[in-house]
């Protein structure tokens, strides 16, 4: 087994992602783990896969990961960042541990709080954090990751188009536009795509706006139909409606459900 290794806490960040920059901002790298506590909304992306948080939601996640471009929003976040040593030819998969369960999440915020001070302090992190992986079940990535690779060995295309998606969710996009953008048919895209994605691009693209627009309803002022101009809807009777659908509660409703500081919705698949 890697030996984990504490190689940094994170007392409070906050800083602001400029979407424009169209480059995602990495928090750790392949070989570290990183426990993050998310002070407001955020999107952070692990390999080619998207990871939405809420308000006060916990994670513990393998690296490498980023924070996905966003509007210009002022993330803020806790962590405590660990090193993994072990045998250089060992492949690193890629996991996540959603820290959910009351006792777990009490520790981990009071492990957050605690400055680091003396070589205890540091054993105590080390020793939780190996804890925390044996208690929760481990969400591995690998395996999905493995099969998208050996999709985009064979049309590289497909990632191009998810990523063009992440970056570029404003556009009023359609299946015939992203197809005439890689140079393929619509049809065969559609195929492929759900294949490696296990889900359409049109779906796809759908979640990913759905995501922004969580952050925009329960983190800003905007008014609705500004929100839905800026990720890509004509009309914000058209993105109320898609909002319902996706959230199960009105985006007026939510926005007003976040500023009484209730339990976040979850999306409704």
């Amino acid at each position: 087994m890697s030996k984990i290794q504490f190689y940094s806490l994170i007392s409070q960040q906050s800083i602001t992602i400029n979407r424009k920059s169209q480059r995602p901002l990495q928090l750790i790298q392949g070989d570290q783990i990183m426990l993050l506590l998310a002070l407001n909304p955020m999107e952070l992306m692990q390999e080619q896969r998207s990871i939405s948080l809420g308000r006060e939601e916990i994670l513990l996640a393998a690296g490498p990961l980023c924070i996905a471009p966003q509007h210009d929003l002022t993330i803020s976040y806790k962590g405590i960042v660990y090193n993994i040593e072990g045998d250089p030819s060992d492949e690193k998969a890629e996991w996540t541990i959603s820290i959910t369960k009351p006792a777990d999440r009490e520790l981990a915020q009071q492990l957050l709080k605690k400055p680091v001070q003396t070589e205890q302090d540091i054993h105590a992190l080390e020793r939780y954090l190996r804890l925390f992986i044996q208690s929760n079940p481990v969400r591995k990535v690998c395996g999905m990751e493995s099969a998208r690779r050996s999709y985009e060995q064979v049309d590289k295309r497909i990632s191009f188009v998810y990523r063009y998606m992440l970056l570029h969710y404003e556009k009023p996009l359609t299946l015939h536009d992203l197809s005439k953008l890689v140079g393929c048919h619509p049809v065969y895209l559609s195929s492929v795509y759900t294949r490696v994605y296990q889900v359409s691009p049109m779906q796809h693209l759908q979640q990913i706006r759905m995501r922004k627009a969580s952050v925009f309803v329960r983190s800003t002022t905007m008014k609705m139909k500004e929100i839905a101009h800026s990720i890509g809807y004509v009309s914000s009777s058209q993105f109320g409606s898609i909002y319902k659908r996706y959230y199960g509660v009105s985006p007026n409703r939510d926005r007003v459900a976040a500023m009484m500081k209730t339990n976040w919705i979850e999306p409704h698949y």
